[in-house]
């Protein structure tokens, strides 16, 4: 299946990008299809400010389709038990792999229906995992006429290596790449800008895990396709690319 729209809004990052709300270390990224669809990538650490961002940018969480989580370090899914308490229903939780005994009781008394995703899969219409990559996974949308949109927690197996697995397994053309690299210096970012460039993708939004210099790198190799990112940061993707990105962008 492929999507007519898709809404991503950032609401928790390390930065910020509106005023008015509560960035924190880690990551939380919201995804609204045109079909109705929702699912949010990741949940941060800090409930509360999770709340209050959502509650601020006007999106439910109790209505939510799904949870993917992309690995389970503290920044990425410390708000699940307070999300599932919220959510109040049994919802399907994508991850790369089980976590220990005592957080899956836990998380299932919540409400949570554990799905791992060992191989690349479609987890909800239109939405895929790059499968299990040695303990993280990354969120992918597919937009139609426009291609892939691969979103990735921390990208500890590297940002390039989940490029190329998402390729390989959906066989399609990737439009933007959006969230943490995992990279910090100035080199790092202009080698990833330049493979980035090499295989098209004409819109990149780093945050989270990416360093201020790496940032430098991929603009210096991505000239107009990189996007400041952060708390509030919100993209619209159409078949005819990105018609709306919310928000004014500031130092980039």
């Amino acid at each position: 299946m492929e999507f007519n729209q898709l809404t991503i809004t950032v609401l928790l990052d390390n930065e910020p990008f509106l005023p008015g709300l509560k960035p924190d270390w880690g990551l939380s990224i919201h995804l609204g299809a045109d079909d109705g669809r929702k699912i949010l990538m990741d949940t941060g650490g800090t409930p509360g400010k999770l709340f209050y961002n959502a509650r601020a940018l006007g999106i439910d969480l109790a209505d939510l389709d799904a949870i993917f989580i992309s690995h389970w370090h503290g920044d990425h899914c410390g708000s699940l038990p307070e999300l599932l308490e919220h959510v109040g229903r049994e919802i399907e939780v994508f991850v790369p792999r089980r976590p220990g005994p005592l957080m899956s009781r836990t998380l299932r008394k919540l409400g949570a229906k554990l799905v791992e995703v060992p191989s690349p899969r479609e987890v909800l219409p239109g939405f895929y995992s790059t499968g299990d990559m040695g303990g993280e996974h990354a969120l992918v949308a597919d937009i139609s006429g426009l291609g892939l949109m691969l979103l990735t927690g921390c990208s500890h197996p590297g940002p390039a290596n989940m490029v190329r697995r998402t390729l390989e397994a959906l066989g399609k053309s990737i439009y933007g790449l959006m969230g943490g690299f995992h990279i910090s210096s100035y080199a790092e970012g202009r080698e990833l800008g330049f493979f980035l460039a090499d295989i098209d993708v004409k819109v990149v939004c780093p945050c989270h895990c990416t360093g201020a210099l790496a940032k430098r790198g991929l603009i210096e190799a991505l000239p107009g396709r990189v996007l400041q990112c952060g708390t509030g940061r919100t993209l619209r993707l159409t078949r005819e690319g990105l018609s709306e990105a919310f928000g004014k962008a500031r130092g980039l």
